[in-house]
């Protein structure tokens, strides 16, 4: 596979524009930097009330807590794998019985090298912080670390076209299968 040089100048554009290269020190900062405030819903919440609240305050998620201590996390997956399609009564059905139980969590002084492993490894999208109590105190996303990361690369890498070597779909041949409608003679 051959280099695009339009590729490389854009990647260069960086260095004549000033805009910070990542560094390694860049992904060891702390998590306390990119976390959000941990949203939470008690045990006995509803689950229509949990995604109400999803829905009117734009997050992926709510921490679910008991006593102030993380018992589990409902996210959007949690809607469209256990919710969709069923026939719970969502005013009825408590969180507990959808949420994810006992969810990974890291501490506010974790890296964000550490995070970005334990979300590709555990395949999360949301990672709740904690203290030492086990009481939620934030809340880091894939997008927050993505946001965080994009802040290094200079525009004219963020606007590179898609990769030179993807096959447009007017170039994917279709097998003749008979069934294509005969060409006008006249």
């Amino acid at each position: 596979m051959s280099r695009d040089p339009k590729h490389d100048k854009a990647l260069d554009a960086g260095d004549e524009l000033n805009i910070p290269a990542l560094e390694v020190s860049d992904l060891r900062r702390s998590l306390r930097s990119l976390m959000k405030p941990a949203i939470t819903v008690d045990i006995d919440t509803p689950v229509h009330d949990a995604v109400h609240m999803m829905q009117t305050k734009r997050i992926g998620c709510v921490l679910v807590t008991s006593h102030r201590k993380l018992l589990g996390i409902f996210t959007e997956r949690d809607v469209l794998k256990k919710i969709q399609g069923s026939a719970f009564d969502l005013r009825a059905t408590p969180i507990t019985e959808v949420m994810t139980i006992n969810p990974q969590a890291l501490n506010e002084d974790d890296t964000i090298a550490y995070a970005l492993n334990f979300m590709d490894l555990g395949g999360y999208r949301h990672i709740p912080l904690v203290n030492d109590l086990f009481e939620p105190v934030g809340l880091v996303s894939v997008k927050d670390i993505v946001s965080y990361l994009v802040q290094h690369f200079a525009d004219e890498v963020l606007n590179l076209p898609p990769h030179p070597m993807t096959v447009q779909e007017e170039d994917i041949p279709i097998p003749d299968d008979g069934l294509a409608e005969p060409e006008d003679t006249e």
